[in-house]
């Protein structure tokens, strides 16, 4: 068995991958910090050092740290370095550290007692301008050139690294794909993500305006002020919070089409591979990574900007044949990833870290 160490357990595309890496491959989650979650952890052996709702005593010290880098992620975005000096304490077996941040708790495991260590790297700091970016990008460095292995989630991701001089392995997420798709597709459009002014909500609020059906954006919001405000903002849409995981599939299940806006956001983008995996086409912007998934015209379509998302958001509403076949061929892209697959891959991965 090894471990996967995730820092913060909440409804974010880093969280999801870890639970199903840990319940695919049987693996151990040991967990930093607990917070807002809907995953279910039946079968998976996880172990928290804090647990939510609990703070430790230099909280406060790391949150105004951690705002001079992600001011508006609010305060569950912590990083909380005490739990990752006291995972590498606890961590003695094989391991695999969600983010170049828990992966200190890998650099000093190796530092201290010489153990290799394995890194997924979700997004990287050493592309940023800045100089408040320095610290966070020497030790970004010194974290990925110490891993004996360094897995990430996109071609994009990994031409980034290799230019940074460091080899990395892609290892797409997988997904659960549905059997079949739905018949009737309901006159909506669907948004999935972890909210903050970071995602722009607002362009979704200006393409809700435009289109001929609803928008509808589901997820959890990390400042409820900031939700709040976009909900009085733009009426137009239809904000569902936090929502449960069966709620969530049956909305990708329904919606005609899913659309999702990346920033240099070099992830794929949970919701797209989800989207694809219930029979659901989608439209992305060429600043996200998912648009490694999408075969333009067949699955989706990458766009520029959101009037150019309008205008083909409105050409699948109105034609039921193109929605169909988008759907068709959604689901048939999706069903080349799967957890399982993904498990056996990482696990024959893993075993090279002994």
């Amino acid at each position: 068995m090894f471990t996967i160490a995730l820092r913060v357990l909440w409804n974010g595309g880093v969280a999801r991958i870890a639970v199903e890496q840990a319940r695919n491959a049987k693996a151990k989650l040991l967990v930093y910090r607990e917070s807002f979650y809907n995953y279910d952890l039946s079968g998976i052996y996880v172990e928290f050092l804090r647990r939510k709702g609990e703070k430790g005593f230099l909280t406060p010290l790391f949150r105004k740290i951690t705002e001079i880098y992600a001011k508006n992620r609010g305060d569950e975005a912590t990083v909380d370095l005490d739990l990752i000096v006291k995972a590498s304490r606890i961590i003695k077996e094989p391991a695999l550290f969600h983010d170049q941040f828990a992966g200190i708790t890998g650099y000093l495991r190796k530092v201290f007692h010489g153990e290799d260590y394995a890194i997924y790297l979700h997004e990287t700091s050493l592309t940023l301008k800045g100089i408040k970016y320095l610290i966070p990008k020497v030790m970004e460095r010194k974290v990925l050139e110490g891993a004996k292995i360094i897995l990430t989630n996109s071609q994009w991701n990994k031409r980034v690294l290799e230019d940074k001089g460091m080899g990395a392995e892609v290892l797409y997420p997988g997904c659960y794909t549905i059997d079949e798709v739905e018949e009737d597709k309901e006159n909506f459009v669907l948004a999935v993500s972890m909210w903050d002014e970071g995602r722009r909500p607002e362009i979704y609020g200006e393409i809700a305006k435009r289109i001929k059906g609803r928008l509808i954006m589901a997820g959890s919001w990390a400042r409820r002020d900031t939700m709040e405000e976009f909900k009085r903002k733009y009426p137009e849409v239809i904000v569902t919070d936090r929502i449960s995981e069966d709620k969530l599939r049956e909305l990708y299940k329904k919606a005609s089409l899913t659309i999702r806006f990346g920033f240099d956001e070099r992830g794929p983008g949970m919701a797209v591979l989800e989207s694809l995996c219930n029979g659901t086409a989608v439209i992305v912007n060429d600043g996200l990574g998912g648009k490694e998934f999408v075969i333009e015209g067949e699955n989706g379509y990458v766009i520029k900007d959101w009037k150019e998302a309008v205008d083909r958001i409105n050409e699948v509403l109105e034609n039921h044949k193109l929605r169909r076949s988008l759907s068709i061929n959604a689901l048939e892209t999706g069903k080349k990833y799967s957890w399982r697959n993904h498990a056996i891959k990482l696990t024959e991965i893993m075993e090279k870290i002994a």
